[in-house]
């Protein structure tokens, strides 16, 4: 296997951090597989790659990672089509309260479910699939947040979410390394997405205060950058990682 022609699949690709991913594999000449709950957001990012649809490059599904019955027919889908699976990026994520105790147990578990449960599930579904592959590896979306309680993380489920996915990465990585297969994180500072909704302002404010290196948004294409990094040769003996695409946000 080079590094094209891999077989990829992307949680949560239909736009933001997950669309930059999707066409970075793209233009490495690899095989996606990605998919999301949003059937409208997926169609306008077919739209965007007509050729890789066309070709089977690009397969887009609608579907909910937390759903156990949708990863069973993925995994299945990409064993009967390509017989094997290698390279898995967990990059679907929620934020769904702000606060700290003013946050409802309900938006807990639905945090959890989506950013830390539902990775660990897919991993464990794929894991055989994966193990077929010549350099197999995964790779977890977490965040700057999963490292400090910082004032600019206004959402504490989310924070204890990504600290969470950052120690599943390293407990699989030691697990998962007899079998070849490495696992790895790459987090974040403040990514220019629509996520941000209606606070650009405060996106604009704290890209202000904790972007020590240049006062600038970390792009989707930033961050498919440090992925492909890790899904390359050239990261062949790394695992257990987590990269900072933050422009020094930790150290502010």
């Amino acid at each position: 296997m080079t590094e094209t022609g891999r077989i990829v699949c992307i949680s949560g690709g239909s736009a933001g951090i997950g669309a930059g991913l999707v066409a970075g594999f793209l233009e490495a000449g690899d095989r996606v597989y990605t998919f999301g709950r949003d059937a409208e957001k997926l169609a306008r990012l077919a739209d965007r790659w007509p050729e890789p649809v066309a070709s089977g490059r690009l397969k887009t599904l609608v579907g909910d990672v937390t759903d156990a019955e949708f990863r069973a027919r993925l995994i299945a889908m990409i064993a009967s089509e390509s017989g094997r699976l290698d390279v898995l990026v967990n990059n679907a994520g929620v934020i769904l309260a702000s606060g700290d105790l003013e946050e409802s147990v309900e938006a807990w578990r639905a945090t959890l479910e989506i950013n830390l449960i539902a990775p660990f599930a897919l991993i464990q579904s794929g894991a055989d699939l994966l193990e077929r592959s010549p350099a197999p590896v995964v790779i977890n979306l977490s965040s700057a947040c999963a490292d400090h309680p910082f004032a600019t993380c206004t959402s504490t489920s989310y924070s204890a979410s990504k600290a969470g996915l950052d120690m599943l990465t390293r407990r699989l990585a030691l697990a998962l390394a007899p079998r070849g297969i490495r696992v790895n994180g790459v987090a974040p500072g403040v990514v220019a997405s629509e996520m941000w909704g209606g606070a650009m302002d405060l996106m604009v404010e704290t890209v202000r205060r904790r972007h020590v290196l240049k006062q600038e948004a970390v792009t989707p294409e930033d961050v498919a950058a440090a992925v492909l990094f890790l899904a390359s040769s050239g990261a062949r003996l790394v695992t257990g990682a987590i990269l900072n695409v933050d422009a020094g946000y930790r150290l502010g």
